[in-house]
């Protein structure tokens, strides 16, 4: 029941994220703020697709697997940048929240999957 609704909150999460990230000018600065303007377009596509490879793979768990999975790495690296650009830690608990989040959801998915 817990990593059904970790995968929902998850996937919501990263899925309005990476459409934000598309469009809103706030999503746009700190991209910039994070030294990652170039790579905007990149990252957004993968939350989003990540956001729906949670959301929609119910009964296909390597798509659980790999979707968490790169979400996993993504928030790791999420709070790497903000440790390394000295954001304080309230602007880190979101990025940590979801690595373990996803790793979470990526390591009962591959138990699941044996």
């Amino acid at each position: 029941m817990i990593l059904k609704v970790f995968r929902i909150f998850s996937g919501l999460s990263h899925l309005f994220y990476g459409i934000f990230a598309l469009y809103d000018p706030f999503y746009i600065d700190e991209f910039e703020r994070f030294g990652f303007s170039d790579f905007r377009l990149l990252i957004a596509l993968c939350q989003v697709f990540g956001g729906i490879g949670l959301l929609v793979s119910f009964h296909k768990i390597k798509l659980v697997e790999i979707s968490s999975g790169i979400l996993t790495i993504m928030m790791a690296g999420a709070l790497i940048t903000r440790i390394i650009i000295n954001d304080d830690l309230i602007q880190c608990l979101p990025a940590l929240g979801y690595l373990l989040i996803n790793s979470f959801i990526f390591i009962k998915s591959i138990k699941i999957s044996k």
